[in-house]
């Protein structure tokens, strides 16, 4: 017979046991193996009963601010009232390559300014991400506007003047006596509107024909490079193009827009309409309010009648699909070292854009055979 003692004491053994035995299997500490499931730390609550069948990356989903690899379940695609910072639209510069996508339907603003060319106005323009105002000069009947980049100031337009002596044209415009296929000059007169006018070196320095084969430079000084330019203004020497040049390719690398955007010097003087279309990283943001658009060039224009003389760049089917080339002559002549007879130049430096590039280019060109655009710079 057992007493009533020992009773008792083997009672108190087995619930002793029993206690311990549910005490073993308490959850470890959160900390020992990462956040437990839909912690607080996220501050994201998923109501895991929806059944959407929407499963999402773990590595792109929400992250816990302790930065412990977050939890399967805060990958699930957020409910009502959650949103999160990745669910907008998609970039329109792609993180991996820099390019810009072909998405985007419009110049993106560049990574250092709020404005862009597609805010100017009749008044305003928008230059190194700072809307300014326009100035103007009048000359012969027109109003420029102009515009300010870094310590030079440059008509907005290409020159559309006619001197009425040397030789110049209009884009397309023939001998005006049906002996060629070209335009009649009232109607090639649109495109001198929208365009400018084309010249040859000489006309556009202001000088005899003679010029465009020997050397002029002590007259382009003497006439403090003015040219065929208004008063107060002149046709810049090739080391003010390569100022301009050299302003931009520092801008961009200093904001960085060559990595995000794929920029150049031309992309950012080109305007944002008005060129043929091409790879969409080669189109026009305008970011100076240049407005640099593809007006062309005329080539032994005076045998435009037997085909030897061609437009090329800008309308040559005249009918706006061949928006290509923009041309713009210096006032510096190229005189070769090697040559016998210094006085034997015949040519002169020349910027170049053209739609399928970034870039702009300083090249050197026959003075005489080619007629190009002039952009004229204030004094």
């Amino acid at each position: 017979m057992i007493s009533p003692r020992f009773s008792f004491f083997l009672l108190l053994l087995t619930g002793v046991f029993a206690f311990t035995s549910c005490s073993l299997n308490f959850p470890e500490d959160p900390e020992d193996d990462g956040p437990a499931k839909n912690s607080s730390s996220s501050n994201i609550i998923v109501d895991n009963s929806s059944s959407s069948g929407y499963q999402g990356e773990s590595s792109s989903s929400f992250s816990s601010s302790s930065g412990s690899e977050p939890n399967s379940s805060s990958s699930s695609k957020p409910e009502d009232g959650v949103q999160s910072s990745s669910s907008s639209a998609p970039p329109e510069i792609s993180s991996s390559s820099g390019e810009i996508s072909s998405s985007s339907s419009s110049a993106p603003p560049t990574s250092s300014s709020g404005c862009t060319a597609s805010e100017n106005t009749q008044t305003h323009y928008c230059s190194s991400g700072v809307m300014k105002e326009y100035g103007s000069v009048n000359y012969e009947g027109k109003t420029y506007k102009t515009v300010v980049i870094g310590t030079q100031t440059w008509m907005a337009e290409n020159l559309n003047y006619n001197p009425q002596k040397g030789y110049s044209k209009c884009y397309g415009e023939g001998g005006g006596n049906g002996a060629d296929e070209w335009l009649l000059p009232e109607a090639a007169q649109v495109n001198c509107e929208k365009y400018g006018r084309l010249y040859d070196w000489a006309t556009a320095m202001n000088l005899s024909a003679g010029c465009n084969t020997s050397s002029c430079g002590d007259q382009v000084l003497a006439n403090n490079n003015r040219g065929i330019c208004p008063e107060g203004w002149h046709i810049p020497t090739i080391e003010e193009w390569n100022t301009l040049r050299d302003l931009i390719e520092q801008e961009i690398f200093d904001n960085y827009e060559d990595i995000d955007f794929g920029w150049d010097v031309g992309t950012k003087l080109k305007a944002i309409s008005g060129w043929k279309e091409s790879n969409v990283t080669d189109y026009g943001v305008d970011g100076y309010g240049f407005a640099a658009i593809a007006s062309g060039y005329c080539v032994n224009c005076e045998s435009l009648s037997d085909g030897s003389g061609y437009y090329a760049g800008c309308n040559k089917d005249l009918n706006g699909d061949t928006r290509e080339e923009a041309h713009w002559w210096s006032s510096s002549e190229f005189v070769n070292p090697f040559n016998d007879d210094p006085n034997d130049v015949k040519e002169a430096y020349k910027s170049k854009i053209t739609y399928s590039k970034k870039v702009m280019t300083q090249e050197r060109e026959d003075k005489g055979d080619h007629l190009y655009s002039i952009r004229c710079m204030m004094d």
